[in-house]
């Protein structure tokens, strides 16, 4: 319910901070179309539904979007899932992803690995984490290993504003512990007054836990680096380790995770969880592998043409030259 209200609010809230959609509201008010607004309302909700309960499921997808797509009253279009599809409030109707995703930049020159070619999935994925960061509520991406879901967080990591938005990551393991994790937490926060902490004044920062159900189990089959992270949410706060009668308020911190469900922990405490929204994170369709590799393909075959190109007229040149 949490994260169905948080993703209403965001959407509401893009009513008003949108120029376009805000006009558009007020023509609809001012030609008294309350069938179209409440259309509106009703596709939010639908959306909201459908990622704040379905976003976490993985077999079961195909039944839960024919059962959203069989129940809302504002219709899908026919073709693929209810997932693959927003509500555009100005063309009043349901729009598919695709729409909405960015070219590749085909002059990239960063390393490889962090290479990230836009599609339906990652473009959805980054509009929901940025709802989730706006309103300060955690999100946790779970897959198997190549799913990209490490990949697509950091990448959006890097779009942000550093004047509003600060991130620091964290790789879990089987050795990181309460004490070790308290360290790099309290490492990347400034005193401001008292005893309260946090990042620079008028900023947020996010911390993003990768493999966060790595550390091992103690025996009492907890984690303690994850009780410590639910100490942090729930109360805001975390003890001195030397003097444990004095306090440390921590402010204007987040959290995001995610986590392999098939290596590590089976389980993460779900006095956790219950503070993250949790989207499952799919091996990739036919379709959008296709997609990823033949731009990646176009691109370096474009480069490989200008390469030989560049060296035939330099050939030329030295020809010329000698004779």
């Amino acid at each position: 319910m949490q994260s169905l209200t948080t993703i209403i609010d965001n959407l509401y809230q893009s009513l008003h901070n949108i120029k376009a959609n805000h006009d558009h509201m007020k023509k609809l008010k001012e030609e008294n179309a309350d069938d179209k607004l409440k259309e509106i309302y009703e596709a939010f909700f639908v959306f909201a539904v459908m990622w704040s309960y379905g976003g976490s499921l993985d077999e079961d997808k195909i039944s839960f979007s024919g059962s959203i797509k069989n129940n809302s009253k504002v219709k899908f279009p026919e073709q693929g899932q209810c997932f693959d599809y927003f509500y555009h409030v100005i063309e009043g109707c349901w729009k598919h992803w695709d729409n909405e995703v960015k070219p590749f930049d085909k002059n990239y020159e960063g390393l490889f690995s962090n290479l990230v070619v836009p599609t339906a999935e990652t473009t959805r994925q980054r509009f929901l984490l940025d709802i989730h960061v706006k309103a300060r509520r955690g999100m946790l991406f779970v897959g198997c290993a190549g799913t990209g879901k490490t990949t697509i967080i950091k990448d959006y990591f890097t779009t942000l504003d550093k004047e509003v938005t600060l991130y620091e990551s964290i790789n879990f393991n089987s050795y990181t512990d309460s004490k070790a994790l308290q360290v790099v937490v309290e490492s990347k926060v400034d005193k401001r007054a008292g005893r309260t902490f946090g990042p620079p004044p008028s900023k947020t920062l996010i911390y993003f836990m990768d493999d966060l159900n790595m550390p091992y189990l103690d025996k009492y089959g907890t984690q303690s680096p994850i009780c410590l992270v639910r100490q942090i949410i729930d109360y805001g706060l975390v003890y001195d380790r030397d003097h444990l009668e004095e306090k440390k308020l921590l402010v204007d911190i987040m959290f995001a995770a995610c986590m392999n469900p098939k290596s590590g922990s089976f389980s993460v405490d779900l006095r956790l969880t219950r503070h993250f929204t949790l989207i499952s994170c799919l091996t990739a369709e036919k379709e959008i592998l296709k997609t990823i590799y033949f731009q990646i393909l176009d691109n370096h075959l474009c480069n490989f043409d200008k390469a030989c190109a560049d060296l035939s007229a330099k050939i030329v040149e030295a020809t010329m030259i000698t004779f």
